[in-house]
């Protein structure tokens, strides 16, 4: 190769080399575990006092960090298939909700309030979850 033909290469690489990191997410592949924590007065969902992201095409399983752990979870509106909001579990087994109602995708809810064995969460209103849209 001529030196020409060298810099046309560097040249063409240059260009290509930002779209390597461009790629699809992939689709969920298995259930998004959400864990729910009290402590105190505050709660916790996955370690976060956030939104927690969920794909459409993803089932969700609530679970307390322990077995015997009880929890409620009320939403401002519910982004679940029918029936399932509010998620209880009385007996503090974890609850597959299934899938997120197909009209969710896009689109947040948050938690209008909390209570994990029977103790409120004063943090509820800053957690929820996010529907992606599936890829």
């Amino acid at each position: 190769m001529t030196r020409r033909d060298w810099r046309t290469v560097v040249v063409v690489l240059g260009l290509l080399m930002p779209l390597v990191g461009c790629h699809r997410q992939a689709a969920a592949t298995g259930p998004q575990y959400i864990m729910l924590i009290y402590n105190d007065g505050s709660c916790e969902q996955n370690g976060s006092t956030g939104i927690i992201d969920i794909a459409a095409n993803q089932p969700v399983i609530y679970q307390g960090a322990t077995a015997q752990s009880q929890f409620k979870i009320q939403f401002t509106s519910c982004p679940l298939t029918a029936g399932n909001c509010p998620v209880n579990s009385p007996n503090g087994l974890s609850v597959n909700v299934g899938l997120p109602a197909a009209n969710a995708a896009g689109s947040t809810f948050m938690y209008s309030g909390m209570s994990i064995d029977n103790e409120p969460c004063n943090d509820a209103q800053s957690m929820g979850v996010r529907i992606r849209p599936s890829p």
